[in-house]
């Protein structure tokens, strides 16, 4: 696992589309909000505290960046079938499972790394210009517990969503997928967002980072349960949406771990299956 780990990773962090995409894609991110990618203000002011502006800044980069990881893992796994090397892996000391693991870790690693880059980028210039050293670890604290099992989850997806389709037809059908299930809000239709099968909820942000609840507008009542992250009213789904706490919080990174597991299962019978 750990020799297929490294091959993967080291392949996979060589690729020229990989940078070229990811640059791309922040560069547009940059230019469609200069102003709230430099302040790291999503509204409210919340950039001026450093746990509020790590998960501002989070918030900002996975919008986008998610989408081009899960994009560009989609060939993976079904490389070598396509390349016909299947055979030739077979024959090393290397089980299917530990190869499995081996390709999905490396290759999800090699994936997030202009992620990490990126945010933990914009994590020191933060703290050397407001001289806030203290949001490195926040940047720590919400890239572990908040985006990294939102990727295991995401990564698992890609690579076993091509097995059933090709490949470009899952990048379509991915990318309809996390603005369907990640960013719409649950208001306009029935979706995953806001959920705890959500990758891109926010229960870890409210529920372990402290991140503020919002403050109701002066001069406009507001029902209290706009002011919960948790169930929206009149949405549906809302089983999915349990208010935001510590227990809730670790209960959505455990849903995220074993949904990742899970699809790779799948993808692992699949692989056997196939074979006989």
């Amino acid at each position: 696992m750990i020799a297929t780990f490294r091959y993967e990773f080291r392949m996979q962090i060589r690729r020229p589309v990989l940078w070229i995409v990811y640059g791309l894609t922040f560069a547009a991110l940059v230019a469609i909000e200069p102003k709230t990618y430099a302040t790291l203000n999503l509204g409210g002011g919340e950039g001026t505290v450093p746990n509020t502006a790590m998960i501002a800044s989070a918030t900002i980069h996975m919008t986008l960046l998610t989408i081009v990881y899960g994009c560009l893992l989609a060939d993976r796994l079904v490389r070598d079938r396509r390349l016909g090397v299947i055979g030739v892996l077979d024959t090393t000391p290397t089980g299917h499972t530990a190869r499995l693991a081996g390709k999905y870790l490396g290759t999800c690693a090699a994936t997030a790394s202009p992620i990490a880059l990126a945010y933990f980028g914009r994590a020191v210039a933060y703290a050397i210009t407001e001289g806030e050293p203290s949001a490195l670890g926040w940047a720590v604290a919400m890239f572990v517990g908040a985006i990294v099992p939102g990727l295991l989850f995401v990564g698992a997806l890609a690579l076993a969503g091509p097995l059933l389709m090709p490949p470009m037809l899952f990048q379509v059908l991915f990318v309809v997928y996390w603005f369907w299930g990640n960013l719409i809000p649950p208001s306009m239709m029935p979706t995953l967002s806001h959920t705890i099968l959500s990758p891109n909820s926010k229960y870890v942000a409210y529920g372990l980072l402290g991140y503020p609840m919002p403050e109701q507008p002066p001069g406009i009542i507001v029902p209290p349960e706009y002011l919960v992250y948790g169930p929206w009213p009149g949405a549906s789904l809302n089983f999915l949406r349990p208010a935001a706490t510590e227990p809730v919080a670790l209960l959505w990174i455990g849903v995220m771990i074993v949904l990742a597991i899970f699809v790779l299962s799948l993808a692992r019978l699949h692989a056997i299956r196939t074979e006989s």
